[in-house]
C-alpha cells in the first residue's frame, strides 16, 4: 500500500475535551499520542514578538512538581483553573489567566526521601504521578504517598511505615469527596502472595480513567527494597479498590516479607518516564521495567500465551467493563531483555504511544503503537498483535520496525497525524528527531528519518515528552513542543522544511524539571522547573485589532499565484496603522493598501495579499532568499504594527498565511540528506553485526516520477560509480547496501513515497565509512549522505581514590574514609576510564545521600559518555554530622550502585563507610570507655518532682558535663546525669520519660560554661547522658522505674483491687506505718499469717483473710489504667496501690496457712533503694486474732496471674517463623491442659506458656519475634479457655499465656531497685501444741547449651538451631570436626552446657582437592564449580554462612552448607562461607578476582574480594511439599482457624523426626473416615474429620519437617493440609511464599 500525502483534512486522535475546549483536563489525550489540537496554539502567535511570558509563581522551598498541571473550566463556568500537586503533598488550583492562587491544601505529611535513599526524587515525595479530572463531577482524582506512624514498624516515619492512599477532591473546593481510600495491604488479583507496601514502591505514571475506574500504575525506588510492579484500578464511585494486577506473579517470582532487601521483590516496575496509562477504550497499554524472575528463556513464545514474569515488557490489558478487572492479553518482550536487565537498561523507561488509526495504519495493520526505552531502542508495534517474544526472523523481535539510536530514550514520543504522519522522539544529548510514515516495497508501514533539530537535548536524564498542538487541525500550525533540563521549554515546527525542524525562539525559563510535558490552556502554555517555579507564556490578553487569522490559499501551483482578503476590526481607537511585515517574500501585500488615518473602536478594514509563485520552477532546493519552494504546507506570519489610541495594549497583531504549494510535474523528495548509522562494535565474536536505517524516496509532484539510475562517490565527488544490484542486493558504496530499491525504469506515483531500508556493514573492520549516494530522476537528483562507525568494544577501569594521591585496586569496591571527628568533611573520589575503542556510557549510577553525598549531580550521572582514552570522576563528600559528647563511635554507610555498556563490567556496588569518633569526657570503666554515654536532650518536669532530684555538686561557673558525670558517679554511681541551664548538674536512677525527648537534639543548646563547645541544657531543657549498663537507651521507663513485683514474700500478686462497696476490701488489720513509710516488704512482714495483704494511697497496709464485698480486680496490668499508679512512701520503686485502689497480694498456698488465734510479734528491718541512698526500718507490730475464711471464688474464666514459683508476663504472640517457646512441644495431652498442669510439665524450664486451650509449650529462651499483646489499647486476644479448666484463660489463636520462672524465694528477696531482709518470729498455740511457720524456697537451675552464631536469611527452618557449622571450638559452643567425603552422617552429644557436633564420612577413597583455580564446570565428587561470582548488595548467597579465619578450606564450606541444606556452596575473602539455594540479582558468573588462598589451604582458592567462588551441587534435592502420602492427596496451604483450630482432632508433636508420611498415617490409625491431615511448625501433626471452618489460603508454609528437609512441615500459623481419598492421585496447585510489592 502507498501513502496518500494527500493534505485535506485528516480525522485526528482522541482529544483532551474538557468542559470547555480548551481544558486538558488530563495527562495530553488518552491514548498518550502526545498531539493536541485544542488549544488555540497559532504557530505565527507563538512565532512572534507578541508572545512570551506572562506570569510565573515560586512555592514552597524544596516543593517540586512531577505531576503536570492541569486546565480545566468547572461545570458551573468561570475562569479556567490551572490545578498543581507536588511532591510535598499540597494541592492547589490558580487563575489560568493571572496566576492568582483560589486554593490550596496539603493532604497528608509527605514521605521523606532519606528514608529510601534513592536520590532520583529529593527531599518529599508526595503526589508524583499526573492527576485526572473527570469532567462529569468536577472532582480530581490522585495518589499520595505519606505515613501512617507505628504502621508496621515503631515510629512515626520509616519506609515500612510508608503508605499510598487514593484521594477523590472537588475541585472547587479541593475538600475530600469521600474519605481517602488507604492501598495498602490490597492483595494482587493474579497472585494472592503479594500485597501492596506503600513505602518500596512509587506511583510514577499519570493517571487514567476508563469509566468509573481510575488506574494507576507502580515502580521502585532505584530498584531498592522488595517491590513488584502493579497496576491498581479503584471504582470512583464506590471507592474501593476493584483490581490489583502483580507484573511478576508465580513460582519463579516468589518472595519474602524482607521489605527492606533490595532486590528481595520482583521488580518489573511501571513508571514511564512520568507518562500515562494509553487506553483505546476497552484496553490498557504499559511498558515494564528490569525484572527478577525470567520465564522466557530463548524458547520463542506467543504475545497470547500465559506469562507471569513481566519485566522490560509492553503489555496489553483487557478491561472489564463491568467491573473494571484487568486481564493479560498480549504482549512483547524483546529477545535481548534480559541483557537489559542486567545493564539496567530499563525497556519501561519510556510509555507506549497509540497513534491516531485513521493515518498510522495500512499494510493490513490497522493501529500502531511506538515505545522506546534505555537501550536506545524504538520500537513500532502492531497494538492488535504487539510481537510476543522471539517471534521475528532468526529468533528476533516480531514488530513492525526497529529504530536503533545512539543513546537512551526517556518518555518513548509525540505524533502528528496531519501532513503525511510523524513521530518525534529525543534521545539523550542528542537532537529531536522526526520520522514520517510510508511503506516499504511490501506495503508494510514504516518510518523514515525525514529531520532533526539543530538544538540537542541535555547530556543528562530527565528531557521531556514531546507534544504536538495545531491551531484546530489546520495543517501548516503543527508545533512541536519540549522540555529540557537545561534549556527549560523549546518549540519547532512541527513538519520539516529542508530536513530541518526549524525552532521557534521561546523566554528562556529554569531548567525543566525531569520528564515533564508542557501543559496547555487557551492560547497558553504552562510548566514547571526543577526549582519548583510554575511558567505561564501566552500572548498578551489586549490585542488592537481582530483580522481573519489564518488566511487559507489552498493549493497553489507552482507558476501560478492567489489572492485572499484579510479584514480586521479595530478592538480600540487607533491612532495609526504604520505598517505591515511578512515572513515569505513569496507571500505580497502593500502598505499603500492599509488605512491612512485613525480608526475607532469597531471600525473594520481590509487588504489583499497574493501569494505568487508565477516566477517560481520546481526545485528540490532550498531558495536562500525567499520561502522553502518544494511541493507541502507552507505557512508565514503577516504582522500588523499599529500605534494606539489607549494605554496597555499590543502594538503588533500576527495573522497566519497558509496554503499548500503544488508541483504539477514529478518532484523528488529525498529524507534524510545524512544518514548516520552510528557505530558499531566490532569483537572477535560479533560476526557480521550490522545497522539498518530507513531512507524514504517520495514524489511530491502531481505526475508519475520515473527512477532513472543510483551512484556513489567516496571522497572524490566528482567520480560517481553507478549502483549495481547483485541476487537482490545493491550495493551504495563500501560498507553499505540495500535489497529494497526500486528498479531503475520503473515509477514511483504522484504523492507517493518508497521506504528504502539501508544496511551498514563493516565490511572492513574498525574504521569510519561514509558514502555519496545520488539519486537521478526526471523529477530533480538528491544526494545522500551515508555514514557510520565499526570500532572495538569499550573498557571499563574502575578505580577508587586511596586519600593519598593514589588510586586502590581495580578489585576494590570500598571507600573508606577511617576515623573521622563529628563536623568533619572530606571526600574521596571514584575513577572510571575507557580503555576501549568506542564511546563508553554510565548505564546506571545511583549516588549515595545524606553523610555521604556527591558534589555535583553531573559526575557519573547516568547517560555520561566518556571517549576512549578519557576518564569520568565522581566525588563523594562525607559530611559528619557534630555530636554531643560520649556518643559510641558510630559507623556511617551508604552505597553508590553503577553499571556502563562495557558487557564484563557489570553492576558496582561500591560501600561507602566511615567512623564517627566522638570526643569522650567523664570517667572510665575498667576498659577505657566512659561510664556515661549521652541519651538526648529531655523536657523537664513541668509537675512534681524532676527528672533527676539528686545534685552532686553546686551551680558553678566551672560546670560542663565531665564535671557533672565524675559528680554523679562519685557520689552514688547514679544511672543518669544531666546537665541544665547551663551551669546545673543533676543525677538520678530512674529514666526520664521516652515523651520528653526532643527527637531534632536541638533544645539543649546552652553552651557549658566550664566548656564552651559542649551543650549542657538549657531551661527546661537537660542534656541527659546513661550508664549503658544500667539502662538501654530507647527502652521504655517503666522497665526500669516503678514496678509492681509478682512476689513479695511468700505471696503473690492478685492485681489491682477496687476497694469493697460497705467496709474495707481487707478489714483484719491495719499496720501503723513506720517513720520512713511502708514499702511492700514491710506491709507483707505487718501481715504474715494473712492470706491476703494490700497497699493503699502509698503509705496504707491493710491485712485480711477474705476480701470485702464490692472489692473486684481492674483486671489491666497498667498503673494509669488500674489506677494502683502511687508510689510506695517508702520505696519510690515500687507501687502501692492509689485511690480507692489496692496492690492485693495473696498467700501461696502451697505453704502451710495459720489457721487459728495467734499473737504475733515480727521484727522486720527494710533496706530499700531511695534516690536518696538507702534506708533502715525496725518494725516491732503485734497483731490480733483472727480466723482464716475461705478464698473468694472467680465468677467467670480469669487469666491465671498468680502461681506458685512462676510469674505471670502477659499474652504474647508467637515469635517470627517459629513457636515462640521451642524447647518441650506439647508436653501434656489437649485433654488434660491448664495453666498449672503445664507448669508442672515444664518445670525444668524456664518459660512456659500455654496457647488454643490445649496446647503445652516449653522453653528456656523466648524466640525472636514474640511480643507482649497487653496494651491500654489492644484488648487481650489470650480468650480462650483451657480444655481441662473452664475457668481460666489457657492462651488464644498464635498467642500465649505465657510464664518465666520466679526468682528463688527465701528470707531475702531481691530485685533491680530494692532489696528487703525479714527475719520472722512467729508463736502459736494450736490445740495444746506449738507450731512454727517457716517459709520454703525451691531453686531451679536451669542449664542451656550455646550453639555458634550462624548467619541464615531467608531460609525455611525446622527448629530453632537448624544449623551446624563445622570447625568451631569453645567452652560452650558447638564443636565439629569436618571431612569432605562422598557420605556423612551427623551425630550430636550434649552436657555440662556444651554441645560436640561430628560429621563422619565413609568413602572409597580419598577425593582429590580443589587445587588453585578450578576449571569452570568441573566436579569433585558431586560438587561442580559454577566460576568466579560479583557480590551485591544485600548477600549473593543469603543462606547460612560462617567465618573461619584459620581453616577455611573449599571441602568444609561445602560440608557446611550441605549439613545445613543448601545447594550452592560460595567462598569469599579467604576464610568466609556462604551457601543459598539462588544466587541474588544482579551477581553474575564469569567475573576475575577469586584469587585470594583459602585460610586453611593455600593450595585452594577461596574467592577474593567481593568476589565468590561459587560450588553448585549437582546431587541436591529441593524441598517440596509431597502431592500424596498414604492415600491422602495435598490441598495446599491453609491458615488456622480464626478460633480454635483449622483441624480440631487428636494432634501429636515430634521435634526431631515429624514427616509428612508420619503424619498422614497417625491420622490414617486414629481418624475413622481418614479425613483431614496437616503438619504445621515443622514439628506439629493436627487430624480432623472436618475442616472446622472454610480454609483460606495461605503461602507461608516454608518451615521444613523435623524429621525429613527435604519436605516442608507448614509454618507459622499455616497448615500444609491433606485429605484422604482411596484414589488419591489428583494434581493440586501448591501455593508457595507471601511477598510484597
Amino acid at each position: 500500500m502507498r501513502l496518500s500525502l494527500s493534505f485535506a483534512v485528516l480525522a485526528l486522535a482522541r482529544h483532551a475535551f474538557g468542559v470547555a475546549s480548551t481544558d486538558e483536563y488530563r495527562d495530553a489525550d488518552v491514548g498518550q499520542s502526545g498531539y493536541l489540537s485544542n488549544h488555540n496554539m497559532d504557530p505565527n502567535i507563538v512565532n512572534s514578538a507578541s508572545f512570551g511570558l506572562q506570569w510565573k509563581v515560586p512555592f514552597n522551598t524544596n516543593e517540586q512538581f512531577y505531576a503536570k498541571p492541569l486546565t480545566y473550566t468547572p461545570l458551573a463556568g468561570g475562569n479556567q483553573l490551572l490545578f498543581l500537586a507536588s511532591s510535598q503533598n499540597w494541592i492547589r488550583t490558580l487563575d489560568a489567566k493571572t496566576g492568582a492562587l483560589i486554593n490550596s491544601r496539603q493532604v497528608h505529611t509527605p514521605f521523606l526521601q532519606s528514608d529510601i535513599g534513592c536520590t532520583d526524587i529529593p527531599n518529599t515525595i508526595g503526589i508524583t504521578g499526573t492527576p485526572t479530572i473527570d469532567p462529569a463531577t468536577d472532582i480530581v482524582y490522585f495518589f499520595s504517598k505519606t505515613y501512617i506512624p507505628n504502621y508496621r514498624v515503631a515510629g512515626n516515619t520509616g519506609t515500612s511505615n510508608g503508605v499510598y492512599y487514593f484521594h477523590a477532591v472537588n475541585i472547587n473546593t479541593l475538600a475530600d469527596v469521600y474519605p481517602p481510600v488507604l492501598i495498602d495491604g490490597s492483595v494482587a488479583d493474579n497472585d494472592p502472595a503479594k500485597y501492596f507496601v506503600g513505602g518500596v514502591i512509587l506511583q510514577r505514571p499519570s493517571l487514567t480513567q476508563v469509566g468509573t475506574v481510575v488506574y494507576g500504575a507502580f515502580g521502585g525506588h532505584c530498584d531498592l527494597f522488595n517491590y513488584t510492579g502493579v497496576i491498581i484500578g479503584v471504582d470512583i464511585n464506590a471507592a474501593k479498590i476493584v483490581t490489583q494486577f502483580a507484573m511478576e506473579s508465580g513460582p519463579l517470582a516468589e518472595q519474602t516479607n524482607a521489605l527492606l532487601t533490595d532486590g528481595a521483590g520482583g521488580e518489573a516496575g511501571i513508571w514511564m518516564s512520568g507518562m500515562g496509562i494509553a487506553s483505546d477504550g476497552n484496553r490498557l497499554f504499559v511498558v515494564t521495567g528490569n525484572g527478577n524472575a525470567h520465564q522466557n528463556q530463548g524458547t520463542p513464545a506467543s504475545g497470547s500465551s500465559p506469562l507471569a514474569t513481566l519485566g522490560q515488557a509492553a503489555l496489553n490489558f483487557a478491561v472489564d467493563a463491568a467491573k473494571g478487572v484487568l486481564s493479560l492479553t498480549d504482549y512483547f518482550q524483546p529477545f535481548d531483555y534480559q541483557n537489559s536487565d542486567g545493564n539496567d537498561q530499563d525497556f519501561g523507561s519510556g510509555g507506549i504511544v497509540l497513534l491516531d488509526p485513521t493515518v498510522f495504519s495500512g499494510g493490513g495493520v490497522s493501529k500502531m503503537a511506538v515505545t522506546a526505552g534505555k537501550n536506545g531502542k524504538v520500537y513500532i508495534l502492531n497494538v492488535n498483535n504487539l510481537g510476543g517474544y522471539r517471534l521475528g526472523t532468526g529468533q528476533t523481535d516480531n514488530v513492525l520496525q526497529t529504530i536503533v539510536t545512539d543513546e537512551s530514550v526517556f518518555g518513548a514520543c509525540g505524533s502528528y497525524p496531519g501532513e503525511g504522519g510523524f513521530i518525534y522522539f529525543t534521545p539523550v544529548g542528542y537532537a529531536t528527531f522526526a520520522y514520517q510514515l510510508s511503506f516499504n516495497s511490501a506495503g508494510v508501514p514504516q518510518f523514515t528519518q525525514v529531520a532533526k533539530t539543530n538544538e540537542i537535548s541535555a547530556g543528562r536524564v530527565g528531557v521531556g515528552i514531546p507534544t504536538v498542538t495545531t491551531l484546530n487541525g489546520a495543517a501548516g500550525t503543527a508545533i512541536l513542543w519540549m522540555t529540557d533540563p537545561d534549556a527549560g521549554i523549546r518549540a519547532w515546527f512541527a513538519v520539516p522544511q529542508n530536513g530541518v525542524l526549524v525552532n521557534i525562539p521561546l523566554p528562556q525559563i529554569g531548567g525543566a524539571n525531569k520528564f515533564q510535558r508542557p501543559a496547555f490552556g487557551d492560547g497558553r502554555v504552562y510548566t514547571t522547573d526543577a526549582n519548583g517555579v510554575l511558567y505561564c507564556l501566552g500572548s498578551p490578553v489586549n490585542l488592537p485589532l481582530n483580522c481573519t487569522s489564518p488566511v487559507q490559499f489552498g493549493s497553489v501551483g507552482l507558476g501560478s499565484k492567489a489572492t485572499k482578503t484579510v479584514t480586521c476590526t479595530a478592538n480600540i481607537a487607533i491612532t495609526k496603522v504604520v505598517g505591515l511585515t511578512i515572513g515569505n517574500a513569496y507571500f505580497q501585500a502593500s502598505n499603500a493598501s492599509l488605512p491612512t488615518g485613525s480608526l475607532t473602536a469597531g471600525q473594520t478594514f481590509s487588504f489583499p495579499v497574493t501569494w505568487d509563485l508565477t516566477n517560481v520552477s520546481p526545485a528540490n532546493s532550498a531558495n536562500a532568499s525567499y520561502g522553502n519552494v518544494s511541493p507541502g504546507v507552507k505557512s508565514t506570519p503577516l504582522t500588523l504594527i499599529t500605534v494606539n489610541g489607549v494605554a496597555n495594549y499590543a502594538t503588533s497583531f500576527p495573522v497566519s498565511l497558509t496554503g499548500t504549494e503544488v508541483s504539477e510535474s514529478a518532484y523528488l523528495d529525498v529524507s534524510p540528506n545524512t544518514v548516520d548509522f552510528g557505530s558499531i562494535v566490532v569483537t572477535s565474536t560479533s560476526g557480521t553485526q550490522t545497522e539498518s536505517a530507513s531512507i524514504s524516496l517520495a514524489n511530491r509532484g502531481q505526475t508519475a516520477m520515473m527512477i532513472l539510475g543510483y551512484a556513489y562517490t567516496t571522497a572524490n565527488k566528482s567520480v560517481f560509480t553507478n549502483s549495481t544490484v547483485k541476487n537482490g542486493v545493491w550495493d551504495l558504496g563500501y560498507g553499505f547496501s540495500t535489497s529494497s530499491l526500486p528498479a531503475v525504469g520503473s515509477t514511483i506515483p504522484a504523492n507517493t513515497a518508497v521506504s528504502v531500508a539501508a544496511i551498514f556493514n563493516p565490511v572492513g573492520g574498525i574504521g569510519d565509512y561514509s558514502s555519496f549516494w545520488q539519486v537521478w530522476t526526471d523529477g530533480g537528483t538528491e544526494n545522500i549522505v551515508l555514514e557510520g562507525t565499526a570500532s572495538t568494544a569499550p573498557i571499563a577501569n574502575f578505580s577508587i581514590s586511596n586519600g593519598e594521591g593514589g588510586w586502590l585496586p581495580q578489585s576494590n569496591l570500598l571507600m573508606d574514609f577511617g576515623d573521622v571527628a563529628p563536623g568533619s568533611t572530606a571526600s574521596l573520589q571514584i575513577r572510571i576510564c575507557n580503555q576501549g575503542g568506542s564511546a563508553l556510557e554510565i548505564d546506571k549510577s545511583k549516588p549515595p545521600n545524606g553523610v555521604f553525598r556527591i558534589s555535583d549531580p553531573t559526575e557519573l550521572e547516568e547517560t555520561l559518555q566518556i571517549v576512549p582514552g578519557a576518564c569520568a570522576y565522581g566525588t563523594v563528600e562525607m559530611n559528619a554530622p557534630t555530636e554531643e559528647y560520649n556518643i559510641p563511635n558510630l559507623v556511617v554507610n551508604n552505597t553508590w550502585t553503577l553499571n556502563t555498556n562495557d558487557l564484563n563490567f557489570g553492576v558496582h556496588i561500591v560501600e561507602i563507610t566511615a567512623t564517627i569518633v566522638d570526643r569522650k569526657v567523664g570517667p572510665t570503666n575498667s576498659t577505657g570507655q566512659p561510664v556515661y554515654n549521652y541519651l538526648g536532650c529531655f523536657a523537664e518536669s513541668t509537675s512534681g518532682p524532676r527528672l533527676f532530684p539528686n545534685e552532686p555538686v553546686s551551680a558553678g561557673t566551672s560546670n560542663d558535663n565531665a564535671v557533672c558525670q565524675t559528680g554523679c558517679y562519685s557520689s552514688a554511681k547514679y544511672a543518669f546525669a544531666g546537665t541544665e541551664y547551663g551551669d546545673e548538674c543533676w543525677c538520678g536512677n530512674i529514666p526520664p520519660p521516652l515523651a520528653n525527648q526532643d527527637l531534632t537534639d536541638t533544645r539543649c543548646n546552652t553552651a557549658c560554661p566550664g566548656d564552651a563547645s559542649d551543650s549542657c541544657g538549657q531551661s527546661g531543657w537537660i542534656s541527659v547522658y546513661y550508664d549503658p549498663t544500667k539502662y538501654t537507651a530507647g527502652a521504655d521507663p517503666a522497665l526500669y522505674g516503678p514496678q509492681t513485683p509478682q512476689t513479695v514474700g511468700n505471696y503473690v500478686l492478685q492485681g489491682c483491687y477496687s476497694e469493697a462497696t460497705t467496709g474495707r476490701a481487707l478489714s483484719g488489720q491495719a499496720p501503723t506505718a513506720p517513720t520512713a513509710g511502708f514499702t511492700l516488704e514491710l506491709c507483707e512482714a505487718a501481715c504474715q499469717g494473712y492470706t491476703y495483704w494490700g497497699m493503699e494511697y502509698s503509705n496504707q497496709c491493710y491485712c485480711g483473710n477474705s476480701l470485702g464485698t464490692g472489692s473486684m480486680n481492674q483486671s489491666s496490668l497498667v498503673p494509669s489504667v488500674s489506677g494502683c499508679n502511687m508510689l510506695c512512701t517508702g520505696n519510690q520503686n515500687e507501687y502501692c496501690g492509689g485511690a480507692n485502689r489496692l496492690n492485693l497480694y495473696m498467700l501461696n498456698t502451697s505453704a502451710i496457712i495459720p489457721t487459728s488465734t495467734s499473737s504475733t510479734t515480727k521484727s522486720v528491718t527494710s533496706t530499700s533503694l531511695s534516690t536518696g541512698g538507702a534506708t533502715s526500718v525496725s518494725l516491732s507490730i503485734t497483731s490480733s486474732t483472727i480466723s482464716t475464711s475461705a478464698n473468694p471464688s472467680p465468677t467467670g474464666p480469669q487469666t491465671v496471674t498468680s502461681l506458685a514459683g512462676w510469674n505471670y508476663l502477659g499474652c504474647y504472640t508467637e515469635a517470627t517463623n517459629t513457636r515462640a517457646l521451642s524447647g518441650l512441644l506439647l508436653p501434656i495431652s489437649a485433654a488434660n491442659t491448664n495453666v498449672e498442669n503445664c507448669a508442672a510439665a515444664c518445670s525444668k524450664y524456664t518459660y512456659f506458656g500455654v496457647e488454643y486451650g490445649q496446647e503445652c509449650y516449653c522453653g528456656n529462651t523466648l524466640n525472636a519475634g514474640a511480643v507482649n499483646t497487653n496494651t491500654v489499647t489492644n484488648p487481650n486476644p489470650c480468650n480462650i479457655v483451657c480444655v481441662n479448666n473452664t475457668m481460666e484463660y489457657c492462651g488464644g489463636r498464635s498467642v500465649l499465656n505465657l510464664y518465666q520462672v520466679a526468682a528463688v524465694v527465701s528470707s531475702s528477696s531481691t530485685s533491680s531497685t530494692a532489696s528487703t531482709s525479714a527475719t520472722i518470729s512467729t508463736s502459736s498455740t494450736l490445740s495444746s501444741s506449738s507450731s512454727v511457720l517457716s517459709t520454703s524456697s525451691t531453686t531451679r537451675t536451669t542449664s542451656t547449651t550455646s550453639f555458634p552464631t550462624v548467619s541464615t536469611s531467608s531460609v525455611p527452618s525446622a527448629t530453632s538451631a537448624s544449623n551446624t557449622k563445622p570447625t568451631v571450638s569453645s567452652a560452650s559452643s558447638t564443636s565439629s570436626t569436618v571431612v569432605a567425603t562422598s557420605s556423612s552422617s551427623v551425630t550430636s552429644s550434649a552436657s555440662s552446657g556444651a554441645t560436640t557436633s561430628s560429621l563422619t564420612s565413609t568413602s572409597t577413597g580419598p577425593l582429590p582437592s580443589w587445587t588453585g583455580t578450578p576449571k569452570i564446570n568441573s566436579t569433585i565428587g558431586t560438587w561442580e564449580y559454577l566460576g568466579c561470582a560479583t557480590e551485591v548488595a544485600g548477600r549473593t548467597l543469603t543462606g547460612s554462612s560462617y567465618s573461619d579465619g584459620a581453616a577455611m578450606t573449599i571441602e568444609s564450606c561445602q560440608a557446611f552448607c550441605t549439613t545445613n541444606n543448601y545447594a550452592l556452596a560460595g567462598l569469599e575473602y579467604a576464610s568466609q562461607c556462604y551457601c543459598s539455594n539462588s544466587m541474588a540479582s544482579p551477581s553474575a558468573l564469569g567475573q576475575a578476582g577469586c584469587s585470594m588462598a583459602c585460610t586453611g589451604n593455600s593450595a585452594e582458592t577461596c574467592g577474593g574480594s567481593s568476589r565468590i567462588s561459587m560450588f553448585n551441587n549437582t546431587a541436591y534435592v529441593y524441598p517440596n511439599s509431597p502431592k500424596s502420602a498414604n492415600s491422602y492427596t495435598y490441598l495446599g496451604c491453609y491458615a488456622e482457624a480464626t478460633n480454635g483450630r483449622l483441624l480440631s482432632g487428636v494432634s501429636y508433636s515430634d521435634g526431631a523426626a515429624m514427616t509428612v508420611e508420619s503424619c498422614t498415617a497417625f491420622c490414617k490409625a486414629n481418624v475413622p473416615s481418614g479425613g483431614y491431615a496437616g503438619v504445621e511448625y515443622a514439628s506439629q501433626c493436627f487430624c480432623g474429620a472436618a475442616l472446622s471452618q472454610t480454609p483460606v489460603a495461605s503461602t507461608s508454609c516454608n518451615m521444613l519437617c523435623t524429621g525429613n528437609n527435604k519436605e516442608f512441615c507448614g509454618g507459622s500459623g499455616t497448615l500444609n493440609v491433606y485429605q484422604y481419598s482411596a484414589t488419591a492421585g489428583k494434581k493440586i496447585r501448591d501455593l508457595r511464599g507471601r511477598g510484597v510489592f
